[in-house]
């Protein structure tokens, strides 16, 4: 049995951060676990999703019907390799609005206001080209291992769509990562000359030389080993063997779903839940696995006359799209989101409630296919609820650790996570409706003019809601007795153990939310490091020091 200081669980967007700032201490030997592959090289072109087999990158996780959304079933994407789902995702790159993170501060968090975590974004981000007036160096990074660009030569339906936005009354921000969120800008993305540039690129392949750090792929960690409330170490599978580790400090970054359902099967969590599947409850803890959050989304669709990035405009067409990727990184094949925007729905709002991504290529709904394309020059308007009012759960099947967990998204239950979708579709209209857009609309697809009322709109959302692959807040982070885990990460009621990803977030981010799994992941890294710091300016006593 081998012994770590650090033992990660995970080597997605949180867990490749973790391991790179505490391996940073080349007395520290880190161990790297992660559940799936390498990611292949094809996964760095955004626009060969659809050719990639993600059976073998993603955990094939789908929800339970849905009681809110007319029992509609999710497929939940979620990234079983190195990179974990940021091998996966759109690239998005959004740090979400400042008054987020004063919010978190404000119920108890000490530690996480805007002020103190906005220089973490800082610290991981490279912005390099495309951005429309530069970036402000006080506020963005210039030098950190993450790559980020904003899109260049955009799509003329893309401008055409900014310069409705703003006629119809919404500001335009050249950089919504800065010091305020609201407008509607160019989309920025985390990727390199058009390729995703993944926290497995910026964070660990660069210091997978270090001699003290070790990444394991394809080794799934069924269940944590405890003495008494300590965690001292875990069991993982690799090639059909059960082996076992122990460490000083144990670190769980492996997501929304996952972590929480790791710790169920280890015996934290609801007592009653789990003496029903037969595991030995270690502690109680009814909150892991609720608060489960998710942006609610829903599509506008509308056909043009204009040649869109649909597969629509013959082989000299398809050509010219291949010629802007290789020469200029851009096009479909490097992103198809190439707008953002976060909007009010009612002026009387404080901050905008919606975020927009504006693809100029039509995008239709299909259960098992999230990339489908329509034939037809479309484009399509992605409007999500930045705040969701309503709160699912992740359960477990049994007490089997390969089995699945249950995904109950409950994603509708409050009337006004449906109202507010309901406003979006409107805003939406009001923007398409404004010059140079409304010339470029020739017919809407979703949800039609047939739903031209709130009753009609609000039946569309209820039956074609979908979630945005944003999880969070399962292993929620505060204070009060029922929180998993305090501001210091660390799990309440038991030592050796932190979690650092999307399930601590106390409530949702606006916007996407991989970025702040990143910055989680540094708060934690550092938070861990300067403990050990301060253990070793000590007598040399290995003596436990609160973090």
């Amino acid at each position: 049995m081998s012994t770590w200081d650090y033992i990660v669980v995970g080597a997605g967007s949180s867990g490749c951060v973790v391991a790179n700032r505490l391996s940073q201490n080349a007395a520290d030997r880190v161990l790297l676990l992660e559940a799936g592959p390498p990611a292949i090289a094809l996964m760095k072109v955004l626009g060969a999703a659809r050719y990639v087999d993600l059976t073998r990158y993603d955990w094939g996780y789908y929800s339970q019907p849905d009681p809110t959304r007319e029992l509609r079933r999710d497929r939940w994407l979620r990234g079983r390799c190195v990179g974990g789902t940021s091998s996966i995702n759109g690239t998005n790159y959004v740090r979400g609005s400042p008054a987020d993170y004063d919010r978190w501060a404000a119920i108890g968090n000490q530690g996480w206001s805007a002020s103190e975590v906005m220089p973490l974004f800082q610290s991981i981000e490279r912005c390099t080209r495309g951005f429309d007036h530069g970036v402000d160096p006080l506020v963005r990074g210039l030098e950190g291992p993450l790559y980020i660009r904003q899109t260049r030569h955009a799509h003329s339906l893309t401008e055409a769509f900014i310069q409705a936005a703003c006629a119809a009354g919404f500001p335009r921000n050249v950089d919504y990562n800065s010091q305020s969120q609201e407008g509607v800008g160019l989309a920025q993305l985390n990727q390199r000359r058009g390729l995703r540039w993944s926290a497995a690129d910026a964070f660990l392949r660069p210091v997978l030389h270090r001699p003290n750090l070790r990444l394991i792929t394809e080794a799934r960690v069924l269940r944590l080993i405890f003495d008494g409330s300590r965690v001292s170490g875990l069991c993982y599978e690799k090639d059909r063997r059960l082996q076992e580790v122990t460490a000083k400090r144990v670190i769980l970054c492996a997501g929304a779903i996952n972590t929480p359902q790791l710790l169920m099967l280890s015996g934290v969590g609801d007592t009653e839940e789990l003496n029903a599947v037969g595991i030995p409850v270690v502690l109680e803890r009814k909150a892991v696995g609720r608060n489960l959050m998710e942006h609610p989304l829903v599509r506008v669709v509308c056909r043009t006359h204009e040649r869109s990035y649909n597969p629509a405009g013959g082989l000299l067409h398809k050509a010219g799209l291949l010629a802007k990727f290789l020469f200029a990184g851009e096009g479909p094949l490097a992103c198809v989101v190439e707008a953002q925007a976060f909007l009010r729905t009612h002026a009387a709002l404080a901050q905008p409630d919606i975020q927009l991504h504006f693809l100029p290529v039509g995008m239709g709904y299909a259960l098992d296919n999230p990339y489908y394309v329509l034939p037809k020059p479309s484009f399509t308007v992605l409007i999500n609820k930045s705040y969701p009012n309503s709160r699912g759960r992740i359960k477990l099947a049994s007490a089997d650790p390969t089995a699945p967990p249950i995904i109950e998204p409950d994603m509708l239950r409050e009337q006004a996570d449906v109202a507010t979708l309901v406003s979006g579709i409107q805003t939406v209209r009001r923007i398409l409706a404004m010059k140079p857009m409304a010339a470029r609309v020739l017919e809407e697809v979703h949800p039609g003019r047939q739903a031209s009322d709130g009753e009609a709109l609000a039946d569309y959302v209820r039956h074609h809601t979908e979630g945005a692959y944003h999880p969070a807040g399962t292993c929620r982070m505060g204070t009060d007795k029922e929180a998993v885990v305090g501001p210091d990460l660390r799990v309440k009621g038991l030592e050796n153990l932190w979690i650092a990803d999307a399930s601590i977030m106390p409530d949702l981010v606006s916007g996407n939310i991989n970025a702040a799994c990143m910055m989680i992941g540094e708060k934690l890294g550092r938070i861990l490091t300067a403990a050990t710091a301060t253990r070793r300016s000590q007598s040399g006593a290995e003596t436990e020091v609160a973090v």
